[in-house]
């Protein structure tokens, strides 16, 4: 049965796939200018909410950076956690607590990921320099996993069948949601924003993230890292893929 489940997601785009099994309305805050113009552009990008700034001048310059600045991740439009199971057990205390270095991890996680690219196109600078673009990231949403949730999916699969839990037990799962928006220098205009919400996968094999609160998180930022870097990479008709809701393994 978890093979028709399966099949059944392969066969659909990855838009609806992300949506039947990620349960992902992304809804941006003030953070982003352009929060209101964010639109869906898979043939480009692999984030839910994209914005691309339409001044030639600006795309101009941005095409001749080569260096990019990460600022300090921001976590102060992170909205309460949901869910009741995570807060039963996790609790909102906990979580607004721990926000701080869920945020600090996310820099030092996208500072990794673009000083590690294999072909990197930026170099990464420690502080703001006049011809260095700025990345600035926003924290958006984190609900952290719990043992309560993984094992009330377990549950439903075994007196069920196996794929139920991944699609109707979306509120027992690891949520992370992530803004962000790069500035060209000169002009101090955003010339990319975009917003995105992951919801833990369902892991085949053995899913290590589950036995950790941050590890949905982790996964996530990583992957936000990697495509990220690779969008701003590589040429314009290069699509960057999205990873699928359904992995074999995810640390």
């Amino acid at each position: 049965m978890k093979a028709a489940v399966l099949l059944t997601l392969l066969l659909c785009s990855c838009r609806t796939a992300k949506s039947v099994v990620a349960a992902v309305e992304m809804k941006p805050s003030t953070f982003l200018s352009h929060a209101k113009e964010l639109k869906e552009v898979r043939k480009r990008s692999p984030f839910l909410g994209n914005w691309w700034n339409p001044d030639k001048k600006v795309a101009a310059a941005v095409e001749q950076a080569r260096k990019i600045y990460i600022a300090p991740v921001l976590h102060s439009y992170a909205r309460p956690m949901e869910g009741f199971i995570p807060k039963l057990e996790y609790g909102s205390s906990r979580r607004d607590r721990n926000l701080p270095a869920m945020a600090k991890y996310m820099r030092k996680k996208f500072i990794q990921v673009f000083r590690g690219a294999k072909a990197p196109r930026f170099t990464v600078v420690d502080a703001p320099e006049p011809d260095a673009l700025v990345l600035e990231l926003s924290l958006l949403e984190w609900v952290p996993n719990t043992y309560t949730g993984f094992l009330v999916r377990e549950v439903v699969d075994w007196v069920t069948f196996d794929g139920v839990a991944m699609v109707t037990m979306k509120g027992t799962r690891g949520i992370i949601a992530i803004e962000g928006r790069l500035i060209e220098p000169k002009s101090k205009q955003p010339w990319f924003e975009f917003a995105d919400k992951e919801i833990g996968k369902t892991v085949l094999i053995m899913p290590i993230q589950e036995f950790f609160p941050t590890g949905q998180a982790h996964f996530a930022i990583t992957e936000w890292a990697k495509q990220l870097e690779e969008l701003l990479r590589t040429k314009s008709d290069v699509k960057v893929k999205d990873s699928f809701p359904v992995v074999l393994w995810n640390y």
